[in-house]
């Protein structure tokens, strides 16, 4: 399609001395050189639609310096017309009062002489600028579907078919700022190679392949946000009659698996090569069709803050930065699911909460091997990250539970002891504190609940609850109790009866032993 401008507003304004200087200038090397605000060639086809033009520039500058000749001719709306209207300029040495036209490219000077269309004033008026000259034959080209290249030292026409210069190429390679490498113009975030290839990065980037110069030009969404419009910036310096013949235009991203025969399709394509859209927004607004397309597609893939990291789930879990509880969980249950994990601005344990209902179980029944201890596990009201820790925790204690001694039955207060102690070494503290909460309301036992409590540190919270008596006696057994929580296998049934002897117990619990 072909490169819409946006309709000029103007104004005017006193001109300051040296704006005029250079319009006086410029007229006056156009008056005596008509034919610089014509492109170069060298084809059949633009020879024929430039001679003609030629001709009528010819007409305008035999009369150069007929006064009254030129006023009447300015009134033509051609180029010939804005010819005679410069020359006018240039004859007098004047340009007082100037109109000004905003374009997408900032506001533009020129001196309104005789009636002719403004753009071919400001073509001529501005023939040292390779973006505005060219809107003097812009109709034409259009109308005649001819290519047209303008930059600092060239102005060329190729007729129909799109053949840039080399020099032209290297002055919009230049003007884009892009790091340039075998074909490859791009920003500093990404690899030749990848684009090139047309290869996934973990960024997603815009990639501009323009064809007749066989040349990539591509940078990323985070780049992508200093810049305005790369098409519009690399195409302002040319005509062509179709902007999206020369130059194919992708996202490249996190594609959705497609059929072979299924075309992958660009969103707002005609809106960002007319200017309407930059170059973030238009890689924003695919990233997004795109996510919503992969979410409906179940393909299984994951990317975190617009970043891509394919079906690789280490490096997924890597950029997440999760502790080492998290990390094995969602090694768990990143296996297990089939769908797009599609996350911005989260957490471990937001990932996990996302798919816990469906596959928690599944996750803590695989970290166990105990498909009953893991149910209960998995019903605590805690945090996914807590659970997981709680239950790596227990598979941890359980190589030590599996070494502890065994009993055929406790005494009561024994078994009250010994489950406290087992809870803790199972569960942690905050089982062990539901468990001591079971205490039988008997002085001795008591005081070892008060002991238990002072050995996990949460005494003070609960001494209310404790008579006088139970308190001291509490306080004398706490090392007893804080010796048989961190007792190892070996010394287990020997500071458990330690215990329940210092409480004033006459329970032998070693005939108990298995």
């Amino acid at each position: 399609m072909p490169k819409k401008l946006r309709r000029m507003r103007t104004f005017a304004r006193t001109a300051s001395k040296s704006m005029e200087k250079k319009l006086v200038e410029n007229a006056q090397k156009v008056k005596e050189d008509p034919y610089l605000i014509l492109p170069l060639y060298d084809d059949n086809y633009s020879g024929r639609i430039f001679n003609k033009l030629k001709k009528s520039l010819d007409r305008i500058n035999r009369f150069s310096n007929d006064q009254d000749k030129l006023e009447k001719l300015a009134f033509r709306r051609g180029l010939d017309g804005a010819l005679a209207g410069s020359i006018l300029i240039a004859n007098s040495q004047k340009a007082p009062y100037l109109a000004v036209a905003k374009f997408p490219i900032g506001d533009v000077t020129y001196a309104q002489r005789g009636r002719a269309d403004k753009e071919k004033l400001i073509a001529i008026q501005h023939i040292d600028d390779p973006v505005l000259r060219i809107l003097g034959i812009k109709d034409i080209a259009h109308k005649k579907r001819i290519h047209i290249y303008s930059w600092d030292e060239g102005f060329i026409s190729s007729g129909l078919n799109a053949e840039p210069p080399g020099e032209f190429i290297k002055f919009v390679i230049k003007k884009t700022g892009f790091n340039y490498q075998n074909g490859v113009a791009i920003c500093g975030d990404l690899k030749p190679d990848d684009v090139k290839n047309k290869f996934e990065s973990r960024k997603n980037y815009l990639r501009i392949y323009w064809k007749s110069a066989d040349l990539v030009f591509a940078l990323c969404e985070d780049c992508a946000k200093e810049k305005k419009n790369t098409i519009f910036n690399i195409t302002k310096y040319m005509l062509i009659p179709d902007i999206s013949n020369d130059f194919i235009i992708d996202v490249v991203g996190h594609i959705v698996k497609r059929r072979e025969t299924e075309p992958e399709t660009t969103i707002k394509l005609d809106e960002y090569l007319s200017g309407g859209l930059s170059d973030y927004d238009f890689i924003k607004t695919n990233i997004k069709k795109r996510e919503e397309a992969l979410k409906d597609s179940g393909e299984k893939i994951f990317i975190l803050d617009g970043e891509s990291y394919g079906t690789n789930i280490d490096e997924f879990i890597k950029a997440l930065k999760p502790n080492k509880y998290e990390k094995t969980g969602l090694e768990i249950l990143l296996e297990l699911i089939d769908e797009p994990v599609i996350v911005n601005n989260t957490t471990p344990n937001k990932v996990l909460e996302r798919f816990w209902i469906d596959y928690g179980l599944d996750v803590i029944t695989d970290l166990i091997d105990n498909k009953e201890m893991a149910k209960k596990f998995y019903d605590l009201d805690d945090l996914p990250s807590e659970i997981i820790q709680l239950a790596m925790n227990y598979k941890e204690r359980q190589k030590v539970l599996s070494q502890l001694p065994s009993y055929k039955s406790l005494p009561s207060l024994a078994k009250f002891t010994d489950s406290i102690a087992r809870t803790y070494k199972t569960f942690g503290e905050k089982e062990a504190i539901v468990e001591i909460k079971k205490r039988h309301d008997n002085p001795k036992a008591k005081s070892i609940a008060y002991a238990f409590l002072l050995a996990l540190g949460k005494g003070t919270d609960k001494k209310w609850q404790y008579s006088p008596m139970e308190i001291e006696y509490g306080e004398f057994l706490k090392g007893y109790a804080k010796k048989l929580l961190d007792s190892k296998p070996e010394n287990y049934h020997k500071n458990l009866q330690e215990l329940l002897s210092n409480s004033g117990s006459s329970e032998d619990i070693s005939d108990n032993l298995k």
